[in-house]
């Protein structure tokens, strides 16, 4: 990074921004190492992160993904089951957090989910990922 800069020396800040860059391309080898399927899922809660809406309950986030599969001309068609097995899959791997809720007799048990990382940087390498298979 110093000598990126042409600074004379090595000092923190440096080496917090090369640790940065170093985490950041962990985190997109990990989200294209996903599906396409679990890499669309995780847009949602990250979009609902940027916003201040998350946690948000799985019903939702299918509404989203479904939003956002046709928007990138992927077929949506998924049960809400389908989603929920996902997330809770996206939860293993460190992507979201989990919620249990449990609101009695008539609210029911249910899960919430929000994203565990940067929503930026989630989307701006989403964002990456399909102008890459755009081309």
């Amino acid at each position: 990074m110093a000598k990126k800069r042409s600074d004379d020396g090595v000092d923190d800040s440096h080496i917090v921004e090369a640790q940065d860059l170093v985490q950041c391309g962990q985190l997109r080898n990990r989200i294209r190492d996903q599906t396409q399927y679990a890499q669309l899922l995780i847009e949602p809660p990250a979009s609902l992160e940027e916003r201040g809406a998350t946690p948000a309950r799985s019903k939702t986030i299918k509404t989203r993904y479904e939003r956002g599969a046709n928007a990138h001309a992927v077929d949506s068609r998924t049960t809400l089951k389908s989603i929920q097995n996902h997330l809770s899959e996206l939860h293993r791997l460190g992507f979201l957090q989990r919620t249990n809720r449990n609101r009695g007799e008539s609210g029911g048990r249910y899960d919430e989910y929000g994203l565990d990382l940067d929503p930026e940087i989630v989307l701006a390498i989403r964002d990456e990922i399909e102008t890459e298979r755009d081309r």
